[in-house]
């Protein structure tokens, strides 16, 4: 166990305290507001992340962070076009490039069906770069629209708490509670490691960050198996 598996098991801990503390019906309904929260950050993410592509000033700020093409292990390799390497080469270069997931999948895919051929962009090096910093900004607005939504979402439903108590169950509320304030964590935490791609990607030459990542039993769950991270990017 490292830091990141303790950090998140207190995580679900506070969860599970919160739960027993606020009951069963409220924890539900915060559950159902984090669904709503992940379905609305999905329809608007394209728009928020349109918005920035589209502004010269801050995607070319993110590229300049993100730097994509320095994952290439071998630097020959960044100018070369992409119609000069076969299907083979191309995933022995991502296979060595000790990319954070999910980028070498969406480099694979962009590169498979030529996706930033109209922008004039054929080599490599770029194409890198272009998908590593969409899946940047892609991951990143969705994060800043579940935030914005659910803090909405939450002032309701604590606004209509406080004003007409959510009734209690006549047994066990508290043990019911609990074990969705179990499941509340665990959603949490899909959110979370969301950031993780983001964080590999601006740090990644940090070995003893990727290190934790690749050592941490919860981020195998969390961060490798993370449907969210998939669907965002």
């Amino acid at each position: 166990m490292n830091i990141i598996d303790a950090v998140s098991i207190c995580i679900l801990v506070l969860f599970v305290l919160f739960g027993i503390y606020k009951g069963f019906i409220s924890t539900l309904l915060n559950i159902g507001a984090y669904f709503v929260s992940v379905v609305l950050s999905f329809l608007l993410k394209p728009l928020g992340a349109s918005a920035i592509k589209h502004s010269d000033r801050i995607f070319n700020m993110m590229l300049y962070y993100t730097e994509g093409s320095e994952f290439i292990a071998n630097p020959e390799y960044v100018r070369m076009e992409i119609s000069s390497l076969s299907t083979a080469e191309i995933n022995d270069i991502i296979a060595s490039s000790n990319l954070p997931f999910p980028m070498g999948r969406e480099i694979a895919k962009n590169i498979a069906r030529e996706a930033f051929a109209d922008q004039g962009i054929v080599t490599l090096g770029d194409y890198f770069n272009q998908t590593i910093v969409g899946v940047f900004i892609n991951i990143l607005m969705f994060l800043v629209c579940f935030l914005i939504i659910r803090t909405i979402l939450s002032l309701v439903i604590n606004g209509a708490d406080y004003a007409d108590p959510f009734p209690m169950l006549k047994s066990h509320d508290g043990i019911f509670g609990g074990a969705l304030g179990l499941l509340r964590g665990m959603l949490a935490l899909l959110l979370v490691f969301m950031l993780v791609p983001i964080v590999l990607t601006m740090l990644g030459q940090f070995d003893l960050i990727t290190n934790m990542v690749d050592d941490s039993a919860v981020a195998r769950v969390f961060y490798k198996l993370n449907l969210l991270i998939s669907i965002a990017a």
